[in-house]
């Protein structure tokens, strides 16, 4: 007893001077797009400083159930998203992350896994993992809907020289439907959950009736050392959201009509808690003075911001909520720029036999631009290499690289990685041409009327300004980095396109489900006697009556017997009333 009084003391002495060598930060940034619509983007991140004889299964502020993902199936990057809507470059510019619609995931396993097999074996365990981690359908995950691409997705970290290239797996799954099922795992994974912070304002209903929304996961491994003996792992959760400000009554907004609470204060666990308000050719009016304006310059393109530090307006003990008055004439209408760079895509083309696939590429920059266009068919899409076309009008354009993988049906999807240069300020349209193919009645999704999805293409390139640019760098983990981050080499972008709906030949269902009512019909009916006939034992009944037991005999004549005795006692009754009357 005394024993373990003092391993308890002791180590009440101990706790308090561990050091955990990982850090947490929260941070928020508001921009008001042009069209009256306003974008919200969150970011949780958390670096945690390791060394190669540390392990993974005991984490502090990083969730485990990610730090697990590295340890069991050899990754060197991870990114997820489970995006709704459909972001509008051409009216809102770029966000912070970029996302396809529906469900979107690639990872870099590392360079010491050999063997296309053993990786497409983790592959599906880790897609099955996140399934059940996320409630998502990442399961679907197969070989049939998975790409490998070689140029369009590069690794986001920095690789040493003589350092062997890890290999990559990338698949998305457009028909997701995104819900509050994925916000739920996904705030669990915070330091500090849904309770405090900037997560407690994220609630499903000011979430999923937004107009745009992109909850997101990017995990990567980040070396010191060519043998990775010092290493990082840094985890980003973000979520990006676009709500009109017409529902709230006019362009005013606030965080408390955004999503409709204050904010109580920072998360506890976080080392900071910022709040960054985009206030670039905006004549608002704030209600809570800032504690700090940033004049940054990216690019050559200048925007102002202003900081509010939570953890400052903690210390008041009161609710934090910052709302904007717009100064501007209600009538006026500003003009909206057009990013560098925007796409469209759709299906041309008449009847149910062959069709084409249009994408449209604008370039509003004044000197040229070299793309790189990923274009990701699934099998059941079936392409004709030699009709691909790439116009300027009608000049023809010929692409610098093309990378074909044909499909397979059933097997593996068709792969097509392009390399073109875009002239200044025009439009090109990439076209290429498809037929329409009938599908095994199985094969056919439960609403078949609705049609299949086909993955959105990844349009890269490396913009030369920084217009409407507000991603991260790659070397940057928060959102501050981005101040002032000037890039000479350029400043890398990848767009993503509209997913498509094609509607392939729908056989008739009625006439398969007419026939299986009519053959269950019939084998009821001929099994029902059928079955009687056989189960049932067939006995052969006498027609003479049988003989009574024993016992029934016995009870009979106790019957008999107590009868007569009533009998008698009915005729003596009369005998004795004439007695008494003579």
């Amino acid at each position: 007893m005394y024993h373990i009084l003092w391993l308890t003391m002791l180590l009440a002495l101990v706790r308090p001077s561990i050091q955990f060598s990982d850090m947490f930060n929260e941070e928020m940034f508001i921009k008001p797009l042009p069209d009256g619509f306003v974008y919200s983007y969150f970011q949780f991140t958390t670096r945690w400083d390791l060394n190669s004889n540390d392990s993974l299964l005991h984490t502090h502020l990083v969730s485990r159930s990610l730090a697990e993902l590295f340890h069991h199936y050899d990754i060197d990057e991870l990114h997820l998203s489970f995006t709704n809507g459909i972001w509008r470059y051409e009216n809102w510019g770029f966000p912070v992350l970029d996302a396809g619609p529906g469900a979107e995931v690639w990872a870099w396993f590392e360079s010491t896994t050999v063997g296309d097999a053993e990786i497409d074996g983790k592959w599906k365990l880790l897609c099955g993992t996140l399934s059940g981690l996320f409630c998502a359908s990442l399961s679907f995950v197969d070989s049939t809907n998975t790409f490998r691409p070689e140029f369009s997705l590069r690794p986001q970290t920095h690789r040493f020289d003589g350092q062997p290239a890890g290999k990559i797996r990338y698949a998305a799954l457009p028909r997701e439907v995104v819900c509050t099922e994925n916000l739920t795992p996904w705030k669990k994974l915070l330091p500090c959950k849904s309770e405090e912070g900037f997560a407690s304002l994220l609630t499903p209903d000011h979430i999923y009736t937004s107009n745009y929304n992109s909850l997101a996961v990017h995990i990567r491994k980040l070396c010191a050392d060519k043998e990775c003996v010092q290493f990082q792992l840094e985890v980003r959760q973000s979520l990006s959201l676009v709500q009109d400000q017409r529902l709230f009554g006019g362009k005013d907004w606030s965080i408390r009509k955004l999503f409709g609470q204050g904010l109580e204060g920072a998360c506890i666990l976080s080392e900071s808690s910022r709040l960054y308000v985009d206030v670039t050719h905006q004549e608002y009016e704030m209600t809570q003075k800032p504690t700090n304006i940033i004049h940054s310059t990216r690019g050559g393109a200048s925007s102002v911001l202003y900081e509010y530090d939570i953890k400052e307006f903690e210390k008041k003990q009161r609710m934090f909520n910052v709302a904007a008055i717009d100064k501007r004439d209600p009538n006026l209408v500003s003009i909206i720029q057009a990013p560098p760079i925007y796409s469209k895509r759709f299906i041309s083309g008449v009847g149910q036999e062959r069709g084409r696939i249009v994408t449209r590429i604008t370039n509003t920059h004044w000197t040229e631009l070299n793309l790189l266009i990923f274009e990701n068919i699934p099998w059941f899409v079936p392409i004709y290499l030699h009709t691909l076309k790439i116009k300027r009008n009608d000049e023809r354009i010929i692409p610098k690289v093309v990378k074909y993988v044909p499909g397979r049906q059933r097997e593996r999807p068709t792969q097509l990685e392009l390399a073109v240069t875009i002239p200044a300020r025009c439009t090109i349209e990439l076209s290429i041409d498809f037929d329409y193919i009938f599908l095994k009645w199985q094969e056919y999704p439960p609403d078949a009327s609705h049609g299949h999805y086909m993955q959105p293409s990844i349009i890269s390139v490396l913009l030369p300004i920084g217009r409407n640019y507000t991603a991260l760098p790659q070397e940057a983990a928060l959102f501050r980095d981005t101040f002032n981050a000037t890039q000479p080499n350029g400043y890398f972008l990848q767009i993503r396109t509209e997913a498509l709906l094609l509607t392939l030949p729908i056989p008739d269902f009625s006439m398969p489900y007419n026939v299986i009512c009519l053959a269950c019909t019939v084998v009821a009916l001929a099994f029902g006697p059928i079955h009687n006939i056989s189960t049932k034992k067939i006995v052969a009944k006498s027609k003479e009556a049988a003989k009574p037991k024993l016992m029934d005999k016995v009870k009979g004549w106790f019957k008999r017997k107590a009868k007569k005795v009533d009998d008698v006692g009915t005729e003596s009754t009369p005998s004795a009333d004439k007695t008494e009357q003579k």
